[in-house]
């Protein structure tokens, strides 16, 4: 699946269902917040907002949650 094809699928999916997943995720596999940004390469800060419903998750952001099998 290409970047294009993953990213029309997560289109899809509003902003709470993805934060969900991410907490479904999270739970799944007893990550803490900072074990899971660090898998991903964001900044722990970064996560928290997200979780917070502060900020919105970049596209950029959202390739590597597919990428990671997370949404």
């Amino acid at each position: 699946m290409t970047d294009a094809q993953a990213y029309a699928i997560i289109k899809t999916m509003t902003e709470k269902e993805i934060l969900a997943k991410i907490e479904d995720y999270m739970r799944k596999n007893n990550l803490r917040q900072y074990e899971l940004a660090k898998k991903l390469g964001v900044p722990e800060s970064t996560l928290n907002r997200w979780l917070k419903e502060k900020t919105n998750i970049s596209n950029a952001y959202l390739a590597i949650l597919k990428r990671e099998g997370i949404i």
